[in-house]
This record gives structure tokens, C-alpha cells and sequence, in this order.
């Protein structure tokens, strides 16, 4: 769990598999994935996220703006170290930091495959279920090719800067 100023939310980092690597080349154009590592992170809701009125569609703008700022910083400290990453928008799948490929990301088809998670169908759309949380999830991932000690120390790094309980300084 990473909990501070940015969000509250929970990641795993994991080798991107073989196969899911070279259908990423397409999400991310001209890019050399070799060791590529996908964040999956998943925000606990209030709300089921299969239903859809103005409190729901409040919640999940929320839950991306969250996203957006915890992605962001883990980004820019990313690439001021001189590595690649990017995150894709859950509502479109497309990246947000870099060049626009000719297919999206699928986040409930990435947690399946790198997480076994399981999902129910919502008409046109699936719906990951969390193993705890159930549908009362924000799902959205972040990737890059930075060596996984990297990105700990960068994640632990954005986390003590924007810790809920920092000390206070005078």
C-alpha cells in the first residue's frame, strides 16, 4: 500500500511477460522495452464501479486525478534519473507521457494475466473484481524500464516526500 498526499492505493510491480511486452510495442511505439515493468495499481472505492451516476462518475475522476498526481511524480523522478516510463488513462488506455501507438492498454486484461484477478461482464465492458474489494475498485497502470531497485527506491523516495504523517518544521 502506498498511502500519502498523492493517493491511497495498492501496487505490485512485475517483469512484463514475453507476450505482453510484444503486444505493448504497439501501445508504446518506438520504444525499447527490454525489461519492462508493469505497475498494476488498484484504488478501494465507495462505490460498485459497474453502476454509472454523477456521485459514481464523481469518484472515479477523483481516483484518476489521484492516479495522475502518485504516476506523475514517480515519472518525473524516473526520468530525471534518465529512465523511461509512462502511465496509460484507464478510460482510454492510451499513454499519457509519451507517443500514441495504435492500440490501448487493457487494464483488466493486463491484471488478469499478471495477477489472476477475476471480473464479471457490465454489458459492453468487463469489471475486474478485487480479491478483497471486490468491484469497489479504480484500476490504472504505470510502466517502465527502469531496473526494479530503481524503482523501489524511487517509489519509497515520492512516498516519504509526500507522507501523510510528515514532521512538522519550523
Amino acid at each position: 500500500m502506498s498511502e500519502t498526499t498523492l493517493a491511497n492505493l495498492e501496487y505490485s510491480i512485475h517483469a512484463s511477460p514475453r507476450r505482453m511486452t510484444r503486444d505493448l510495442a504497439t501501445v508504446f511505439p518506438n520504444r525499447d522495452l527490454s525489461g519492462l515493468l508493469v505497475v498494476p495499481t488498484f484504488q478501494r472505492c465507495k462505490h460498485e464501479m459497474v453502476a454509472w451516476d454523477a456521485e459514481i462518475a464523481k469518484e472515479k475522476d477523483d481516483r484518476l486525478d489521484d492516479f495522475i498526481r502518485w504516476s506523475t511524480a514517480i515519472h518525473n523522478s524516473l526520468e530525471t534519473l534518465g529512465y523511461w516510463s509512462d502511465m496509460t488513462d484507464p478510460a482510454s488506455g492510451f499513454p499519457s507521457f509519451t507517443e500514441r501507438g495504435r492500440d490501448v492498454y487493457p487494464d483488466v486484461e493486463g491484471c488478469q494475466l499478471l495477477l489472476k484477478y477475476d471480473f464479471q461482464n457490465a454489458g459492453c465492458c468487463k469489471i475486474l473484481l478485487h480479491p478483497i474489494w471486490g468491484s469497489k475498485i479504480y484500476p490504472a497502470t504505470f510502466f517502465t524500464t527502469a531496473p526494479v531497485n530503481i524503482l523501489v527506491k524511487v517509489i519509497e523516495q515520492v512516498e516519504q516526500e509526500h507522507s501523510l504523517s510528515k514532521p512538522f518544521s519550523a
